[in-house]
């Protein structure tokens, strides 16, 4: 198990630098090759791991002496859901990437060698996978710093002007929220010698809190959470398919992993850190929900709700802080839940983008007619995101409410209600943004597309539909284990 779980880590890492050195030739079927190792190897080690936790500790560095071993492999609940999305995703975004990133793009013809963009891709993926199993906070400090990277690359791709200003501003934000991180690792080693994920434990209660919140304040920046929320609007400017895996897997599910995790290896965090956790994801899900309304982009509508839906997961560990477990596990499955959703409608913008050149609402409509697999697919997602039953979302989100609800109080339930006022708003736009694109009159921008794009690019959307109905039934049997402070 060892031996796969070496092979899970380094088939992306390396095969990313196999991709590089043949950006020259026609090879994009090694990077669908490599995802597709990287998803079985993936699944492998989650079918073997569950339902218990299990550590590999490898050893630590001579000259850092510590009480906990810094680096292995940890394969629990947690972890293997994320693996989940990660493998699956990821491997589906380089498929249609295959066709996407071409010259027949009418949105952005891609004529040079794609090479470094697999490069970056599977090195996000393997940068992953390596933070979502390590076992210390310093391990995943180093992954965590890794996804920066990969992010700053990808969104900046093009080398456009907007790319690279885009590029730089998600580098900037988002290493500030990893110095914050940084400065929480340190306190925690100064003060009980430890990098393991339970230490905060063995802080004084100020301590502890401070330490979280710093901790906290990382994941926001991560996660595009206020006030750190614009750089994933201005990400836009990359590639769909780095858009849809950033926000279905990647990047900002980085940020809402790390609380989770803290949270669930840690007993003792405080209320007061929760609640503050809690009305934080709820702010942010409010103003994300009243900038859907400004766009005319359909990908940086997507962002606003990627925003807000990062909000849930964060709304649902806030809840486990505070005492529901209901609430806490609805968080976590909504990882899963969003990811597919998300991942879905990104894809489906790629695609309409890809065949007429356009993403804005004003200048399409009638798109039924011509792309009618793309356009299901779309109303799919939105109905899936928005938290319509049967639809992935909608049973994440009934966990969630529950959880408030469930806690009782004032405060708590008051958050639940304004959270299910997001989901209405939601809902009610994202069904205006459908009927305008994809009903009516033909539009002139939508007039250029003629049918649906290749199979290489419906395949996703096909799968993804799929996921939609799929997610929670995959995603529960992981999410029932968790628990705040049951370690796994």
């Amino acid at each position: 198990m060892l031996g796969l779980l070496f092979a899970l880590l380094l088939v992306p890492l390396i095969g990313a630098c196999a991709c590089y050195f043949l950006k020259g030739r026609k090879s994009d079927w090694i990077p669908v090759i490599l995802a597709g190792i990287t998803l079985v190897l993936g699944i492998i080690a989650v079918i073997w791991g569950y339902p218990r936790k299990t550590e590999w500790l490898l050893g630590q560095l001579t000259w850092v002496e510590t009480t906990s071993k810094l680096f292995g492999f940890l394969i629990d609940p947690l972890s293997s859901l994320m693996l989940i999305v990660i493998t699956v995703i990821g491997l589906l975004v380089v498929v249609y990437s295959t066709e996407y990133l071409s010259p027949r793009n009418k949105d952005h013809a891609f004529t040079k060698p794609v090479g470094n963009y697999y490069f970056w891709m599977l090195l996000f993926i393997g940068s992953m996978v390596g933070l979502v199993i390590s076992p210390s906070f310093l391990q995943l400090f180093i992954f965590w710093e890794m996804t920066t990277i990969c992010s700053w690359a990808l969104i900046s791709y093009t080398k456009e002007k907007e790319a690279l200003f885009g590029g730089f501003k998600a580098l900037l934000i988002t290493h500030l929220g990893g110095l914050a991180l940084l400065i929480a690792i340190t306190i925690i080693f100064v003060q009980t010698g430890s990098l393991a994920f339970n230490s905060l434990d063995s802080l004084t209660s100020g301590m502890r809190f401070a330490v979280f919140i710093l901790i906290v304040v990382a994941a926001w920046a991560k996660a595009a959470q206020i006030p750190f929320f614009t750089w994933l609007p201005d990400a836009m400017v990359a590639p769909t398919p780095v858009s849809a895996y950033l926000h279905a897997a990647a990047m900002v599910k980085a940020g809402v992993y790390l609380v989770a995790r803290v949270a669930l290896a840690n007993a003792t965090i405080s209320y007061n850190a929760g609640l503050i956790v809690g009305i934080m994801a709820v702010i942010t899900m409010i103003v994300a929900v009243i900038m859907y309304f400004l766009q005319d982009d359909l990908k940086r509508l997507l962002a606003f709700s990627t925003i807000g839906h990062l909000s849930y997961v964060l709304f649902g560990v806030s809840l486990g802080i505070m005492g529901s477990t209901t609430g806490f596990q609805g968080g976590i499955l909504h990882i899963i839940n969003h990811g597919s959703a998300k991942g879905l409608l990104f894809l489906t913008v790629g695609a309409i983008a890809y065949a007429t050149g356009s993403r804005s609402i004003k200048e399409l409509s009638g798109l039924g007619r011509r792309m009618p697999l793309v356009s299901v697919a779309f109303i799919i997602g939105f109905l899936a995101v928005t938290g319509i039953p049967p639809f992935s979302c909608f049973w994440s989100k009934f966990m969630i409410f529950t959880g408030a609800f469930e806690l009782g109080g004032v405060v708590a339930p008051a958050l639940g209600v304004l959270a299910i006022l997001e989901s209405v708003a939601a809902f009610a736009w994202y069904l205006f943004v459908a009927h305008r694109v994809f009903f009516g009159a033909v539009s002139e921008k939508a007039a250029v597309a003629t049918k649906d794009p290749s199979l290489v690019i419906t395949l996703p959307l096909i799968i993804l539909m799929a996921l939609c109905f799929l997610a929670p039934v995959i995603g529960w049997p992981f999410v029932q284990y968790l628990s705040v402070g049951g370690g796994s």
